[in-house]
């Protein structure tokens, strides 16, 4: 039995964990969240876990760290939508860290998919019968797995398969495929995105502005003119049949699209984040659907199965994943 840690630091909450590892599976023992506008440094971060967990790092086999932003060689990192840097490596040995790696966040939530998270996501598209890729065998899991999700920022990453000597490995691989440049289709899109630009003083708009939380409030500002906070414009405005669901799951379908279309995603495409999980009506609207299946001459969309994860910690479970292998700890009973 090993003691893992995992952290999740996003743009708004930082979610604090410590699991239990052993040969039959994983168990999440505690879990507390602070907001990350109150940590200014690495720490700061490694302090806050011993102080909410009740648990010495010195104990943990391995800590991993999922960040919202881009990570250089393991161990240092910087938020994209908040200013805080991490850096690992110079206070490891103040709280007696042996193992410790720092990745981004969407690589922990697409490694999430490879525990519980995964076999207890909702089905949404495409086809329905395909196993969770942890019970894929070498033969079935020919196709990456992809993982989007919607929050503060929008985030993506991506599982390759590997096959040798007759087992299944996968790879987890980071994406900021969200910084790419959105398109807009037709005169009523393109009248949104002149708004926007205008609005967030940008000179091109990006899935990460359109499908977050700040793209939510200035999509609801444009269709409705009130100005409301994002948490305030979900309530309103993903509801029933408001303009502004249509619009926002539209725009997540296509986003989707895009990155199935990139990876070529047949093992699925998950999404996740605080946007989906909080209003499921997005995903559930038949203008996801449209905007998804954009591009049916292909027939490559119609192969991809689409799932939501169902649970609010899965970058968490991710992350534990992750420091399973770093501690050399097999979960697979």
């Amino acid at each position: 039995m090993s003691m893992l840690a995992a952290i999740d630091l996003g743009g708004t909450h930082c979610r604090f964990a410590r699991f239990t590892a052993t040969p039959r599976g994983m168990a999440l023992d505690a879990v507390e969240t602070c907001p990350t506008a109150d940590l200014q440094d690495s720490g700061a971060i490694l302090e806050q876990w011993g102080n909410c967990l009740h648990t010495p790092l010195s104990q943990v086999a391995a800590l991993v760290m999922g960040v919202a932003g881009p990570v250089q060689d393991g161990l240092r990192a910087r938020l994209s939508n908040a200013p805080l840097q991490i850096d690992l490596k110079a206070v490891m040995p103040h709280f007696g860290l042996r193992r410790a790696r720092v990745v981004n966040d969407f690589v922990c939530e697409a490694c999430a998919c490879l525990t519980r998270v995964g076999e207890r996501s909702r089905h949404l598209l495409g086809p329905a019968d395909l196993p969770c890729p942890a019970h894929r065998s070498p033969r079935e899991a020919l196709a990456p797995v992809a993982v989007l999700g919607a929050g503060t920022g929008l985030g993506s990453g991506w599982l390759v398969p590997q096959t040798g000597s007759g087992q299944l490995r996968w790879l987890p691989l980071p994406s900021e495929a969200g910084h790419q440049a959105f398109a807009f289709l037709g005169r009523e899109e393109e009248d949104f995105a002149a708004f926007a630009r205008e609005w967030l003083g940008r000179p091109f708009l990006r899935p990460d502005d359109v499908v977050t939380g700040r793209g939510l409030v200035v999509l609801h500002k444009f269709l409705t003119g009130r100005e409301l906070s994002p948490a305030a414009a979900a309530a309103e405005g993903l509801v029933g049949d408001q303009p502004t669901l249509c619009w926002y799951a539209r725009f997540l379908g296509r986003t989707c699209a895009h990155w199935g279309l990139a990876t070529l995603c047949y093992s699925g495409l998950f999404l996740t984040g605080g946007m989906l999980l909080r209003n499921p009506a997005v995903t559930e609207h038949p203008s996801f659907r449209e905007g998804f299946y954009m591009a049916s001459e292909l027939g490559v969309l119609e192969r991809i199965p689409v799932r939501r994860y169902a649970e609010a910690y899965s970058g968490l479970w991710g992350a534990a994943w992750l420091g399973a292998g770093l501690a050399g700890v097999s979960t697979e009973g």
